[in-house]
Formats: C-alpha cells, structure tokens, sequence
C-alpha cells in the first residue's frame, strides 16, 4: 500500500481554510482520519515511505509557510469521540474546546472553563499545556493515550513533564491520541456562568473579528508579552497584510491580506525591537511550520 491509497486522501488542499491565521499554501496531500487507528497506520506508513507528516488540530496555533507542505497533513478533527464516567471525561484528541465546554456544562462539570473560547481541540491544548486565567491543563488531565512514534502508551500526569506552554508531548514530539480529564460536580448554572465570563472577557481583550492565532509570544518572567509590546508603543505595527493588534499587543491580526512571510517579518521585527530596546529575547507560543 502506497501513500495515494490511503482512504480519503485529499490532494493539494489549501491550508489557509485549516488554521486560525487564514494563511498558508497547499497540503500536497491532506487526510482526516475517522479512528485512532486509522490515524496509527497513516503514521506507521510514513514512517515506513519517508514521507514528511504533521498531525494537525484546529489550527489555533500553527502557522503554514506561503509554499505549503511538502508532505501529509493529518488532521485529527473527526477523532471527536467522548466519553463521561465517574466525573471524568474521557475525550479523543480531536475534540473541540467550544463543544467540549458545552458538554460539560450540560452535565455540571467544572475545571475546565478557562479554555471556553479557545479555538483549538483537547490534544493541541494538552501538547502545549495551554492555560489561561490562573489554571493549565496540568491541573485537569488526569492521563494521556500517546503514541511515541513506535507504540501507544498511557501515562500519567506526574510522568507527563508538564510545565508554562510546554508537555513530554511537546519536548518528545509525542502524539497525543486521548485525555482523561478529572473533574468536579457542580451546579449547571454556576460551571456556565464561569464559561460565560472567561468568554467575555476574552471578548473585550481579544480581537475575535480579525483572523488571528492567538498569543504571539510567551510570557517573560511571568510577565505577559503583551505589556512589554505595549510600553513599546508597538500596537499598530504592519507588515504587508499582518498587523500587531490595537486591542492587544500580543496578538498579531491577519487585515485580510496577510500572508505566512508577513507574520513571519513582523514577528522578527518585534523581537528585535524588543531585544534592542529592553534587552529581553522573546520566544514564540506560535509554531511556524516551514
């Protein structure tokens, strides 16, 4: 078997309608697998062929060069199987944030309300440890099903090296393939009224009318990017189509015109400024994918 008789196998798809930035060139070959399985053997035969892959989520956080990829995108938005038992959910990598969050409200589960409104899927939030408003999802997942480019494994939190947007995940390029989430009973109204602020505040300091990929840069010293780009004076920035956010500093907004290589020059500008000026190296939360 061949990577062209892989079952629905799409061919040069254009990667800007898959991530949040709405750039990107072609997927030579893209493919949304309907099982953990399915997604195994796509892995194990290119592994087998050589050929070049990456396992794509909701695209929140990845940024596609203006080329495409050279490869197969494997996107894993159809793995969305979940599953509730004992105040824990047990969730496929694929499933979405916003859907997740309505499900748990609907049965008065808390803990995870600080991702409500993050547009991205369990297993990139959980790959990146991705948290906001005090809480990680360190402090939610309970154990993980990965698969470490041999064999599946399950682990444990406290073997899963968490820490700030990073996971054994991330450091071993592990893929995660299910989460169990420990979670608290709580009364309906409360767990959707907590959902309902994060929600608004993320609305009032977050530029949701405008493409974007969310924080640009991670924080400094638990100092939030943000801050130091905006005694910088650095909100209004441009380059080409890309623009640094006048509502948030640390989020760069795709004006509609924008391509990869502008995001890409802006971001290069802001760190130098930033290093020249304050003298701190600023590290990107975003992952540009050549």
């Amino acid at each position: 078997m061949g990577i062209i008789d892989i079952k629905n196998l799409k061919i040069n798809v254009p990667l800007s309608k898959f991530t949040t930035m709405r750039v990107g060139g072609n997927a030579h070959f893209f493919v949304e697998p309907k099982s953990i399985n399915e997604l195994i053997k796509i892995i194990k035969l290119c592994q087998k062929q050589k050929i070049k892959y990456f396992i794509l989520g909701n695209g929140s956080n990845v940024i596609f060069s203006d080329i495409g990829y050279n490869g197969i995108i494997i996107c894993t938005k159809k793995l969305n199987k979940t599953k509730i038992k004992n105040n824990c959910l047990i969730c496929e990598c694929g499933t979405n944030l916003y859907v997740l969050n309505k499900l748990l409200i609907n049965h008065g589960l808390s803990g995870m309300e600080f991702t409500y409104g993050i547009p991205g899927t369990i297993g990139g939030a959980t790959f990146m440890n991705a948290g906001a408003y005090g809480f990680e999802m360190k402090d939610v997942v309970r154990k993980v099903m990965f698969f470490n480019g041999k064999k599946i494994n399950i682990s444990k939190n406290k073997n899963l090296d968490f820490s700030y947007r990073n996971s054994i995940f991330k450091k071993s390029n592990f893929i995660v393939l299910k989460v169990w989430l420990k979670l608290k009973k709580k009364n309906i109204l409360d767990v959707q009224d907590l959902c309902m602020q994060n929600l608004k505040k993320r609305q009032v300091s977050q530029p949701f009318e405008f493409a974007n990929s969310g924080s640009i840069f991670k924080k400094v010293n638990g100092i939030s990017a943000g801050k130091i780009l905006d005694e910088l004076n650095l909100k209004g920035k441009r380059v080409g189509g890309a623009e640094v956010s006048n509502l948030h500093a640390n989020f760069i907004i795709n004006k509609g015109n924008a391509t990869s290589n502008d995001i890409k020059q802006l971001v290069q500008e802001i760190k130098q400024e930033v290093k020249t000026k304050k003298g701190i190296t600023l590290e990107e939360e975003v992952i540009f994918i050549p």
